[in-house]
Parts: structure tokens; sequence; C-alpha cells
């Protein structure tokens, strides 16, 4: 580009159910949410149903604003290995409120919280008329900045502190420049906003019930268990000869995790779905993948993992190779295809 070249604007998009006949209204909005999640309207259109959103995507990063009335919002597990959506949604509620359904202590995600969603991992909500703003980001980007990266899922953390008030306030200012900012000057502001949303996650750690000696302790253990994943010589004993730990140390460490193995074998697990979405793995057999994930009995590698996914290693190869693209009407109802974005970013 050029020194006079104008630099380009953000693409942006625009979604609103009341510019809709009143009879495709919901049929609309499910279908273009379903990139993230299954909803279920708690209004009619007759009864004041609707849905806005206005979204700005800036390389690997969305923000959007949603406006609508109260729904029920779900990830299965079914759903998570079909679409393999891999990121986070990172939710503040201008008004309204989330909570967590099933279980006796609902969560609660209140005005001005930081909600934290792992898109790898289930939920089953409900919420309020609301307003919300949400920054989609890939995994990849947020995980390095993050001391728990697989244990943040559905995490509320307070409206008062002060870095989530720090987040906050410039999540909201971003979005009400997002008409002024053009491309670059928004991919400027990313990585420091990214920088300042794992301050505020990283800052609240006191439902992980560690010490800061054992959070570091514990993020060092878990990049260590992360780079050797797949070696077949990574065990408890090999952690422990390596770090120089106790067994009894390690077990208290791993304990908010489920404990070594489970934490291990879930990330194995994990990977596995990865691998047998994944094209690169398809000249490969459902047994091999197994094996190299660290499960040799194709028996136990399959019961495993419907425990873990809610489906078969080849349920989830068949879902993935099936393919899966968007509702032409949604495509149709969205300028510049916002749910298509939030789609890629995912991936």
């Amino acid at each position: 580009m050029s020194a006079d070249s104008p630099d380009p604007k953000l693409l942006r998009s625009h979604f609103d159910t009341r510019a809709l006949p009143a009879h495709l209204a919901q049929q609309a909005w499910t279908e273009a949410i379903g990139v993230l999640f299954d909803s279920r309207p708690r209004k009619t259109v007759e009864e004041g149903f609707f849905a806005e959103v206005d979204a700005a995507f800036m390389g690997d990063v969305a923000l959007g604003r949603l406006r609508s009335t109260a729904q029920d919002f779900d990830r299965s597990r079914y759903k998570i290995a079909r679409d393999g959506m891999d990121g986070y949604l990172l939710q503040f509620y201008l008004s309204g409120r989330s909570a967590t359904r099933g279980g006796s202590n609902a969560e609660v995600a209140g005005e001005g919280d930081l909600y934290v969603i792992d898109m790898a991992q289930p939920l089953a909500t409900t919420t309020t008329d609301l307003d919300q703003i949400s920054l989609v980001v890939p995994r990849r980007l947020l995980s390095a900045r993050l001391e728990s990266p697989d244990a943040s899922h559905m995490r509320i953390i307070p409206a008062g502190l002060p870095l989530v008030t720090l987040f906050r306030e410039s999540l909201r200012s971003f979005h009400g420049q997002i008409d002024n900012m053009s491309r670059r000057e928004a991919e400027a502001v990313i990585h420091p906003l990214l920088d300042l949303a794992a301050a505020a996650v990283n800052g609240h750690v006191d439902e992980r019930n560690m010490t800061g000696v054992n959070l570091a302790h514990f993020v060092g253990l878990r990049r260590h268990v992360e780079a050797n994943l797949l070696d077949p010589d990574l065990t408890l004993d090999s952690l422990l000869a390596t770090f120089g730990l106790s067994r009894r140390k390690a077990y208290r460490l791993f304990e908010p995790v489920g404990g070594f193995s489970t934490y291990v074998n879930r990330r194995r697990l994990q990977r596995a779905l990865q691998a047998l979405r994944s094209v690169d793995s398809r000249h490969l057999s459902i047994s091999e993948i197994g094996l190299a994930h660290g499960f040799p009995n194709p028996e136990n590698f399959s019961r495993a993992f419907r425990r873990e996914h809610g489906l078969s290693p080849r349920e989830a190869r068949q879902l993935a190779g099936s393919g899966r693209s968007l509702p032409e009407l949604a495509e149709k109802l969205s300028e510049k295809g916002w749910a298509k974005w939030i789609e890629d970013i995912g991936r």
C-alpha cells in the first residue's frame, strides 16, 4: 500500500430480525447464531422477540454487540465435535444477566461481570433480555496468555475488580470507535487488548484454590504436559523427575483439574478430536489415531472418546467429513456474513 492509499475500513456487519418478515425472524436468528450455540428464544415475535447484532471483524478477532430478548443457549458435546470451533468468547453484559441451567447452584453473570466461555467445552445457559458485548478470539491468540487456559470455561469474574473494569471500559470504548477506525488502527489495538483481557482473567484466581507459588508451579507443569502430550513416556513419574516434585505436591497441584491422569487423558482426547477432523489425518485409521494419542486399545479409545465428546470417533470423523455450511438464509441476512466470520475465527 502506498503512502497516499487510504487505509481500508473495518469489515462491518449488521443483523436485525426486526427487518425481516415476522414468520422468518426466529428461524433466521437460530440458524445464524447456530455457528456458536443452539438457541431457544423465550418469547415469540408477537410477544416482542428480536435479536440484533452489530459486529466488526479485525484480523483474527471479532467484536460484536448483541441486543436481544430472553433466550436459552446450549453448546453440547455433540455440537462441539461437529463444528470444531476452538476459541474463547469474552463477554460483558451491559444489561441483563446469564445463568447456568441444571444443577442446584446456578452461576450467574450479571451486569459488568467478565464472563469467559471456552468454545471447546459444553454449556447450557439462560438469559434475561440483554445488551451484551463480546470479543471472539481464537484459542491460539489467547491461550498462551492465560495461566490456566483449559480451566477458564464459564468463569465469572466480578465487575468491581480493577482489571475487569479497565478491560470492560476499554472494550466499550473500542466498540464505540469502530465506525471511525481503519483496519490497520483496529488490528494495532488487538494484542494490547488481549494482554489486558488475560490480565483480568489471570488476576482473579481465588476459585482455583492456589497460592501464587502453586499457580506458577502448575503453569510450568501444564506447559510441559502440552509440549509432550503425545509422548508415550509422559507419566507422573517422569514429571516428578523433570521438576523435582514430591508425589504429594504433584497430587495437590493437579487436584483442581481432576488429577494428573484425568487431565492428560482429557487433553489427549481433545487433541484426538482435532486429528479426526483434520484433512491431514484422513489417511490414518481411527485405531492409528487412538494409538498416536495414548490409547493402544481401540475399544478403550472409543469408550473414552464417547465419554468425553458424546459420540464415537467414527461419528466424529463422519460429521467432519460431511462438511458444514451456513444456511443460505442466514448468509443473505448478513451484509458481510458475520456468522461466517465467527465460524472462521473458531476454526
